[in-house]
């Protein structure tokens, strides 16, 4: 990964000190804190002018209660998957499996649903199948020193194989309690439920990542895996963790997603791969520069959500969301390096 989007240098001052671009402004005078101030909230005020602009532009269809309730309720779940991403990405590892696991976790799901299984079981099995996932991923990458880019896209590729074999590429959607869609559907106080999960979920990884002993250990086994080893932490140990950690938030996901739609969908995980990676590095130049942050990844994603369905709104055609998601991932890159680059003095 970039030095801007390395996590904080020094595993025993992280909370109190900040990164070295946070810290910036404080060293640097006015022309590092004008670039900083840009970089932590240009972001917000951008989210802002979208805001603004397609409301004055489409008035009757963009600014209303509908279509606040439609992107909320249905970016939910990825929010909730690139919530999940995150976590790899704060130690240096990336998951790129993470759609084909969402896929799999929403059929076994659905699959267990239609032959009759209870609900809470054939949602535990879902939770656990991406658990399962995960481990094996971690395995892989820590305890036989794999590339996690290697080794996720292996796995996102059999695990693709396996969910079109064992569906036919037909979506499942027989069987589904009609508990389980109509909490997919329903709302509370005019928000969808599904709002309300991610809600807690954004809570929990906030709360493990920042205010827990694990969550400042994976931002030190990001910044510098050797420094890490050498104060005592179990590198190996929190990778797999954090791999496990994102499978099961995944499987859960693929629950989420089964409610959502009604049923699963085999090809679900291509629609997913490249927004959620594109909102986890947008996140990361965002409120905290240079780390991946619950805020600035919820942020991310409801930012690119909202220009999309402008767009979808204004006429555009629906292969301009793909452009612009790999734009904004392409962007998100570029910018954090130019402006870590120009904070550093390097």
């Amino acid at each position: 990964m970039s030095e801007a989007l390395d996590p904080v240098r020094d595993p025993t001052a992280a909370q109190d000190r900040g990164t070295p671009a946070e810290r910036a402004p404080l060293a640097g005078g006015g022309g590092r804190g004008v670039a900083m101030t840009l970089q932590r909230y240009g972001l917000v005020v951008l989210f802002a002018l979208v805001l603004i602009g397609f409301s004055a532009l489409l008035p009757e269809s963009f600014p209303t209660a509908a279509n606040f309730r439609n992107i909320t309720a249905s970016q939910s779940v990825l929010a909730i998957v690139t919530l999940a991403a995150i976590i790899p990405l704060i130690c240096g590892h990336f998951d790129l499996s993470i759609g084909a696991e969402l896929a799999i976790s929403s059929i076994a799901t659905a699959s267990l649903l239609s032959h009759g299984t209870p609900l809470w079981a054939a949602s535990l099995a879902g939770i656990v199948l991406g658990a399962a996932i995960g481990l094996c991923n971690g395995l892989m990458v820590a305890r036989l020193g794999v590339n996690a880019l290697i080794t996720t896209l292996g796995v996102a590729s059999i695990l693709t194989g396996l969910t079109i074999k064992s569906t036919d590429g037909q979506s499942i959607v027989t069987g589904i309690p009609e508990s389980l869609t109509d909490f997919g559907s329903g709302a509370w106080f005019g928000l969808p439920h599904t709002l309300y999960v991610l809600a807690v979920v954004a809570l929990g990884v906030w709360y493990l990542l920042e205010h827990t002993p694990v969550g400042r250990e994976l931002h030190a086994v990001g910044a510098n895996p050797i420094a890490a080893r050498l104060v005592g932490i179990r590198v190996d140990r929190l990778v797999i963790l954090a791999f496990v950690t994102t499978g099961a938030l995944v499987g859960f996901a693929g629950v989420l997603q089964v409610a959502r739609q009604g049923g699963g969908n085999p090809q679900i995980g291509v629609a997913f791969q490249l927004p959620v990676l594109s909102s986890a590095f947008l996140g990361a130049t965002t409120i905290h520069p240079g780390r991946f942050t619950v805020p600035g990844t919820l942020l991310a994603v409801f930012f690119l959500a909202t220009s999309v369905s402008g767009l979808a709104l204004a006429g555009v055609d629906s292969w301009v969301e793909y452009v612009f998601n790999g734009a904004a991932l392409i962007i998100a890159v570029v910018v954090s390096t130019v402006l870590g680059r120009r904070l550093s003095g390097t």
